[in-house]
C-alpha cells in the first residue's frame, strides 16, 4: 500500500502543476484522439481521465472563472513559487511531459491490499515524461521505485513490473471496448475537465475482501455487500461552464436504482422566501435493511442498546422520514432559524414518536419540556436555555423549528421560496428539473453575509481579501433524478 500512496503522490503533483500553468494562460496545441483505456485490461476497478490539453476550451473556461476572483494571481504565484522550490519549470519539465490527457487506473487483486495502480499519458517527449516521473518520485520518496513501458507513444507507469503487466490488456479485451465502461462514460457530457469510472462488480469484490467471511461481514458488511452486488457502474465528470463548475455522478443499479422516484416537492410550498438554504429528499422505509441488521446477534445487540438510549424503537424513528423530508435555514433575530418538515399522512404517530424522543432528550440534556398555543395549534416545546425547539402537526405535516414564529411563518401566506427569483435562477443555472429525488440549495451570497454578521457579533471579522474572494460565489445546487436503473446526481457552484 505504501507504493500505491507514493505513486498517487506523483500523479497529484503532476495535476497540480498542470492546473497552475493552465490558469496562467499557456497554450498547447494538438488534441489526441487516442484513449488510454484502449491499452488497459477490461477488469479495472476505477479509471480516471484528466484533460491534459492546457489550451482546451475547458481549461480556458477555468481561467475565465478564476479571473472573477481577486486572489487569482496571488494563488497562481504561490503555486509557481512552490514549483520553483521543487526546481520544476513548466516549459522545461511539464509541458513536453504531458499528453492531451493524463489517465490513471486501479486494479484489484487477490486481497484488499493487493491493488495495482497505473498512470499513462501520450507526451510530446517521452524523455521529458520519464524525467518528470523520476523527479516527482524522488520528491515523494527517494526510495520509491517505478516500472514503465511505452506502447504506441504512450508512457505507462506503475510501481512494479508485476503490477504494470497485470493492468495492460495484452492479448485480452481492453477497457475501452468493454460494454459496461462504454455505457457508463456514454452517459456523461462530451466535454469535461475530468471523467471517472468505477466498475460495480470489481467494487463488490473489493468490499468482500475487506469484510471477509466472518462475523464482521454479517454485522457490518452484509448490507453493504448486498447493495454493491446490485451496482453495475459509477461514472462522474467535472465540467467548467460559463457561470460555474458542474460535477455529475451517475449510478446504474439493478432493481430500479436506489434514489426512489422523482417527484415535485410538496413541503417547499410553506418555506418562506428568505430561506438561504433548503434540502429535501424522498425517503423510503428502511425496515427491510433494519431487519437484516437485526439478523446479526452482534449488531442486533448494538441496535437494542441504541434503542434503550433513545427510548424509542428505531422502526418508529425511521418511519418519520418515510415520505418527503425538508430542512431549511433562515436568518433569525438572534441565532439562525433551523426548521425540519416531515410529510406524514397521519401526524398522531409521528408526534407521539417525537414526544418520546423529546422526553428522553430532556432527561439527558437537562432541558425543560413545555406546551404553548400558536394560532390554535397545540405546540410542544423543549427549552435548552439559549435555544427552544418547537414542534406541531398540521395538514399532513410535522414541523420542528428553533424559531419562535417558525411554525406561524411556514403556515402563513405571502412570499415563498418556490417563487423566489434567486432560488429559481439558481435552479435554472444548475439545470435542475421540476421533479427530483432530492434537492440541496444554498444561497451562498446570503449565507456569506449571515456568517459575516455573526462573526462581527463574536468580535471577529473576515479579512478584506477573503470577503472580496467570496463575492463571486452566488449559489450552490445539487439534485438527483432517476430513470429505471439509472440515477443521476448533479452539483453546480454558480460563479458570477
Amino acid at each position: 500500500m505504501s507504493r500505491l500512496l507514493q505513486l498517487a503522490a506523483v500523479v497529484a503533483a503532476c495535476l497540480v502543476a498542470a492546473v497552475a500553468v493552465a490558469c496562467g494562460g499557456t497554450t498547447k496545441t494538438g488534441v489526441s484522439g487516442d484513449a488510454g483505456a484502449a491499452l488497459l485490461s477490461s477488469d479495472a476497478l476505477a479509471y480516471v481521465s484528466v484533460d491534459g490539453d492546457l489550451s482546451s476550451d475547458q481549461w480556458r473556461q477555468v481561467d475565465k472563472l478564476l479571473e472573477k476572483f481577486p486572489g487569482r494571481e496571488t494563488l497562481l504565484n504561490s503555486i509557481r513559487r512552490g514549483l520553483d522550490e521543487k526546481q520544476l519549470a513548466y516549459a522545461r519539465d511539464i509541458a513536453p511531459a504531458l499528453g492531451p490527457e493524463v489517465d490513471a487506473a486501479v486494479y484489484p487483486g487477490s486481497t484488499a491490499h493487493d491493488v495495482a495502480v497505473v498512470v499513462l499519458t501520450k507526451p510530446d517527449s517521452l524523455d521529458k515524461a520519464r524525467a518528470l516521473v523520476r523527479k516527482l518520485r524522488t520528491m515523494s520518496d527517494p526510495s520509491a521505485t517505478t516500472a514503465s513501458r511505452v506502447i504506441d507513444g504512450w508512457l505507462i507507469v506503475s510501481d512494479t513490473e508485476a503490477n504494470l503487466e497485470r493492468t495492460l490488456k495484452g492479448s485480452g479485451s481492453s477497457l475501452a471496448d468493454d460494454e459496461t465502461f462504454k455505457d457508463a462514460l456514454g452517459k456523461l457530457p462530451d466535454d469535461g475537465l475530468a471523467k471517472a469510472y468505477v466498475g460495480g462488480p470489481q467494487l463488490a469484490k473489493l468490499a468482500g475482501q475487506v469484510y471477509g467471511n466472518g462475523a464482521q461481514t454479517t454485522a457490518v458488511g452484509g448490507g453493504l455487500q448486498t447493495a454493491l452486488d446490485k451496482l453495475k457502474w459509477i461514472a462522474a465528470s467535472i465540467v467548467a461552464e460559463d457561470n460555474g463548475l458542474k460535477v455529475e455522478g451517475d449510478f446504474d443499479v439493478a432493481d430500479g436504482g436506489f434514489a426512489g422516484t422523482s417527484t415535485t416537492s410538496k413541503l417547499i410550498s410553506g418555506v418562506p422566501a428568505d430561506a438561504l438554504a433548503f434540502v429535501n429528499f424522498h425517503g423510503r422505509s428502511a425496515a427491510d435493511q433494519l431487519r437484516n441488521l437485526r439478523g446479526s446477534p452482534g449488531f442486533d445487540q448494538g441496535l437494542r442498546q441504541l434503542e434503550q438510549e433513545l427510548g424509542v424503537p428505531l422502526e418508529d424513528v425511521l418511519a418519520l422520514f418515510e415520505h418527503e423530508t425538508a430542512f431549511y435555514v433562515r436568518r433569525g433575530p438572534g441565532l439562525p432559524e433551523f426548521s425540519l418538515v416531515l410529510e406524514t399522512p397521519d401526524t398522531a404517530p409521528a408526534l407521539a414518536t417525537i414526544d418520546r424522543l423529546a422526553k428522553r432528550l430532556a432527561t439527558l440534556a437537562s432541558a425543560k419540556l413545555g406546551e404553548e398555543q400558536q394560532d390554535g395549534l397545540d405546540v410542544k416545546t423543549l427549552n435548552f436555555g439559549p435555544v427552544t425547539l418547537r414542534w406541531s402537526g398540521f395538514d399532513g405535516r410535522v414541523l420542528l423549528t428553533t424559531a419562535p414564529m417558525g411554525i406561524a411563518d411556514y403556515r402563513a401566506g405571502g412570499d415563498k421560496l418556490g417563487d423566489n427569483s434567486a432560488f429559481k435562477d439558481a435552479l435554472d443555472a444548475a439545470g435542475a428539473p421540476d421533479k427530483t429525488n432530492g434537492l440541496f440549495y444554498v444561497n451562498v451570497a446570503d449565507a456569506v453575509e449571515l456568517a459575516k454578521s455573526y462573526a462581527g457579533l463574536g468580535g471577529a471579522n473576515l479579512p478584506p481579501e477573503a470577503r472580496e474572494n467570496l463575492k463571486p460565489l452566488r449559489s450552490f445546487v445539487a439534485f438527483a433524478t432517476s430513470d429505471g436503473d439509472l440515477t443521476k446526481t448533479s452539483a453546480f457552484l454558480e460563479i458570477k
